[in-house]
């Protein structure tokens, strides 16, 4: 036996490092009193053998522990809070999401402690650890952190996404993260939605080829112990969300404007694409929303039946796990159901895995099955689906990490650098009256709410602080020593006197980093009265001004196209947007970004564009697609 553990050592040298191969070895002290594995603890089975050998050897309660997508944060100093310590042994969660860690090398170790805990509970059975990485392993401070997805659908590179998926999988798998819950594969139609910057835009088409390109690379031609498995999200298309309200303000009851407008089904055929194209590369989760469907049924997509096991499962023959979004249970209960009823219509439905849950709810499942209104047959089903998963992740055979080399590879300069390519190919661009490129001895007043502010590059999704270089910081780096730089944050009074001194100003405006719901809300695209005054201001005075849009949504900005002399759109560009929005500025990047979307002139167009249809905006003010160069270009 001792041997035969040599040889399985020596020959994994090669793919896992020294640390990880000495805590491997930990996994044979579960010797049954023969001195023998058990099957399912036989790396040389078929994985279909090993599940067959474990599920029958589960209690009811450790099948809908499995089942249990619970979260968590790291303490400061890395390491996981004590509480999960009896989620993971006695409780036995099959997800945990992990949603901030100080740095690789502290993550690796506390991803480290909790498969110990999962090691040492009865089965020994590993926990598939899941990070909302949607632009990079943002919930860990110091990894590559580039544009969201819209401003990757601007770069229209789809090669280069997968080489940022590329990444996303080896920074993953070396602190021991074994799942994203991305890539979004929503079609942005609707632009008032807050989650439009988490999407490719309003091109289904462009959107298809990107999702395709992220699975194929994060799983692999199959899930193997290298893969990142992919939890495409939000099935059935959560885009077209009705006047742009996302279903997470569904609180206090049920709204009717809360919901997904697919009119009929050429539009949900449109929202499915990238969906179908996730299925075809084999992805390994899906996630359906909050919201309803109301073509298909007037229940949240993840409790409905007719959405998840009619179309997904059966007319789309998709086979791999279904993870709800945030807090199922609680969500349909919104619909005026009781715990009991809206437990049952969650499973039901097809969901095989509680998104955001705590183990505590698995005592109501458990006394569901045991009064005959569950049955078994359907936790063991989801169960079979998720312990495949972990076999074929190789999750059972070594789940441990090294902490040495998550910080060497993780935030890494050759990542670091393809952050910065991706950042500097989606910069978009729109007007230009010849102010750009910027001299180096130019007198630069730089101003905004956006201008020198960390948070505003990385948008949201990500872990605060991240270390970089602010908008602000890399213009005075690209200076020249004889130039003036002055700075004003949000003050037009002081801007104005500033500007008067200044060859050129640059405004930083847009949204501050969120989440689910924009700052401003649904109802405005327009720039804020604030910052749109700071602009006037500045422009007032005859200097020359460069406004810098940060956003994840289109804007309403015809006073600016009118007026000002240059505009650009950075989106939300990453922990590298500074250097890469200061190298447009100055010449050293030609940018070549197109819109993912159109730019309307005013909110009554966007009023009576359907949310469901793509390029529904009668004369924007910038059409799909559009973006400019600098004229007669040459690096400076």
């Amino acid at each position: 036996m001792f041997a035969v553990l040599v040889l399985v050592l020596i020959s994994s040298l090669t793919i896992v490092p020294w640390a990880s191969v000495w805590e491997a070895t930990d996994r044979y002290r579960d010797l049954n009193k023969n001195g023998q594995m058990d099957p399912y603890e036989n790396p040389s089975l078929a994985v279909e053998d090993r599940v067959s050998d474990l599920l029958p050897r589960m209690t009811l309660e450790e099948k809908v522990g499995q089942m249990i997508h619970s979260t968590f944060s790291s303490n400061a100093d890395g390491m996981p809070p004590e509480n999960l310590e009896k989620e993971v042994q006695e409780d036995v969660v099959g997800f945990l999401c992990i949603g901030y860690s100080p740095g690789p090398g502290a993550a690796a170790r506390c991803m480290n402690k909790i498969q110990k805990w999962a090691e040492s509970s009865r089965l020994g059975i590993p926990v598939v650890i899941s990070m909302d990485s949607v632009h990079g392993l943002s919930y860990v401070t110091g990894a590559t952190i580039w544009p969201h997805a819209l401003g990757l659908a601007a770069t229209r590179n789809v090669e280069l996404v997968r080489k940022l998926a590329g990444v996303l999988a080896k920074e993953s798998r070396a602190v021991g993260v074994h799942e994203t819950l991305g890539p979004v594969a929503d079609v942005g139609t609707e632009p008032r939605w807050g989650r439009v910057m988490e999407t490719c835009g309003e091109d289904a088409d462009l959107a298809t080829e990107m999702i395709r390109a992220q699975v194929e690379v994060l799983q692999g031609e199959t899930i193997n112990k290298n893969s990142v498995l992919c939890t495409t999200k939000h099935f059935p298309g959560a885009g077209p969300e009705k006047d742009g309200v996302d279903a997470i303000n569904l609180i206090g009851g049920v709204q009717s404007n809360l919901s997904i407008i697919v009119s009929n089904e050429d539009t949900l055929e449109y929202h499915l694409k990238p969906f179908k194209a996730a299925i075809e590369a084999g992805t390994g989760a899906i996630m359906p929303y909050y919201s309803s469907a109301e073509v298909i049924e007037d229940l949240p997509a993840l409790s409905s039946y007719k959405v998840l096991t009619e179309l997904l499962r059966e007319d789309l023959g998709y086979d791999g796990i279904i993870c709800s979004d945030w807090l199922p249970v609680g969500r349909v209960m919104l619909y005026g159901y009781n715990k009991d009823e809206a437990t049952r219509m969650v499973i039901k439905a097809g969901i095989d895995v509680f998104g955001g849950t705590h183990p505590s709810e698995i005592g109501d499942v458990v006394r569901l099955v045991n009064d005959g209104q569950i049955k078994e047959e359907e936790i063991d089903d989801s169960v079979r689906r998720i312990l495949r998963a972990k076999f074929k992740l190789g999750l059972f055979d070594d789940p441990y990490v090294d902490p040495e080399y998550a910080e060497k590879i993780v935030g890494c300069q050759k990542h670091q650098e393809l952050s910065l390519q991706a950042a500097r190919e989606s910069m978009t661009l729109l007007k230009n009256d010849g102010i750009l490129p910027l001299s180096e001895r130019s007198n630069i007043l730089v101003a905004g709410p956006r201008s020198n502010d960390m948070k505003s590059l990385t948008g949201g999704w990500t872990a605060d602080p991240q270390p970089g270089i602010t908008l602000l910081e890399a213009i005075k780096n690209k200076v020249s020593e004889e130039a003036q730089v002055s700075h004003e944050l949000d003050d037009a009074a002081k801007a104005e006197e500033l500007a008067k001194g200044a060859d050129v100003a640059i405004v930083a405006v847009g949204e501050p980093e969120y989440g689910h719901t924009s700052p401003w809300g649904p109802g405005q695209l327009s720039l804020e009265d604030e910052q749109l005054n700071l602009i006037k201001a500045i422009h007032g005075t005859g200097t020359p001004t460069v406004v810098i849009l940060f956003m994840g949504r289109p804007y309403i900005i015809p006073w600016c196209a009118e007026n000002v002399s240059a505009i650009l759109v950075a989106y939300y560009p990453g922990t590298r947007g500074g250097e890469a929005i200061a190298d447009v500025l100055f010449g050293d990047h030609n940018p070549t970004g197109k819109l993912p979307f159109q730019m309307p002139r005013s909110m009554e167009q966007v009023e009576a564009q359907r949310e469901d249809v793509p390029f529904d905006i009668e004369d924007p003010l910038y059409p799909y697609g559009y973006g400019i160069s600098h004229k007669n270009w040459s690096v400076h």
